[in-house]
């Protein structure tokens, strides 16, 4: 498991948004994919004071990732921005969890609540049930409590479970979280697009049919950002979109409003080049965090082929 530029880009826009504060729980022991001074810098990159000084070498994590040379330790993204309270949870001690736990079982009343800030670099993914460790993130979190995963969307990793972009969302949605932000990318190379899925297309248009995310031949990966809110819930599961009957969406919207009223920035952007297709309900992310509606045109024919292939192109629907 791995922390990339997507789980830092959260991190840091967060804690410029609203400062991360109390116990911070890696779920599963990360490997970090920047240097001490790389990291240094990304986090400056979002407005921050760092202590770089905070800012450890790893020379411990077994699964460490060849070839990055000196990088720095996952608890140094929290100690660099003053966050001292730092630990791990996974299912050994294989990397020195401080917090052993089988996350397909519910958690003991012991963790209940026990962490401000939940971060999740591809852990979910590697769970065989899914919806057990879900739920265990939701109990973990303190009312007010946040949660970063960052997951794979195809089996190119190795993944052992691949969880659409809408079943992250309505689970915060239904248990009644106070804001959620779902996001897929589409990585190649040095490259990334990322797509939001739009809340507020989602409330106006109580669409029967769910918006697919078709899988092409890149990468892709989910970033989810959830708020616990001082009344949430844990244990109910949501209805999939197109069982949802007029009182099931009555009270989706209803739950979906302190969402779509949230004054939180976005926290994905675009980087490099890579084709850009416009896919219903969902908005594509610009280099500045920006959600558009409306992508570049692309030659005629290769829309046509791709129209035939089921993807629906901005300004050809």
């Amino acid at each position: 498991m791995a922390l990339s530029i997507q789980a830092t880009d959260v991190i840091g826009r967060e804690h410029a948004f609203r400062p991360i504060k109390g116990d911070v729980l890696f779920i599963g022991r990360q490997s970090v994919l920047f240097t001490p001074a790389e990291l240094a810098s990304q986090l400056r990159s979002h407005g921050l004071t760092v202590d770089a000084g905070a800012i450890e070498i790893d020379r411990s994590t077994i699964n460490r990732l060849p070839g990055y040379g000196e990088l720095a330790t996952d608890r140094s993204i929290f100690h660099a921005l003053g966050i001292d309270s730092v630990k791990a949870l996974d299912v050994s001690a294989y990397e020195g969890a401080e917090i052993v736990h089988d996350l397909n079982l519910p958690i003991p009343d012991a963790l209940k609540e026990c962490a401000d800030f939940i971060v999740d670099g591809s852990t979910l993914d590697n769970v065989f049930d899914p919806a057990s460790a879900l739920r265990n993130y939701a109990r973990l979190l303190r009312p007010g409590g946040r949660l970063v995963m960052v997951n794979a969307m195809n089996t190119r990793e190795g993944c052992y479970i691949i969880c659409p972009a809408d079943w992250y969302l309505d689970y915060f949605v239904a248990n009644g979280f106070a804001d959620c932000r779902v996001y897929v990318c589409a990585a190649y190379s040095n490259s990334v697009n990322c797509y939001w899925l739009n809340t507020h297309t989602i409330a106006a248009e109580r669409r029967t049919r769910p918006y697919v995310f078709p899988i092409m031949w890149w990468r892709y990966f989910t970033v989810v950002f959830a708020e616990k809110g001082p009344a949430s819930t844990s244990d109910v599961s949501p209805v999939q979109q197109p069982y949802r009957s007029p009182a099931d969406w009555d009270r989706y919207v209803a739950l979906l409003a302190p969402i779509n009223s949230s004054t939180r920035p976005h926290m994905a952007r675009s980087r490099g080049v890579i084709p850009r297709f416009a896919r219903r309900g969902y908005s594509w992310m610009d280099r500045e965090f920006q959600p558009r509606e409306i992508m570049p045109s692309l030659p005629r024919r290769i829309a046509r082929s791709l129209i035939r292939r089921g993807f629906q192109l901005a300004g050809a629907a």
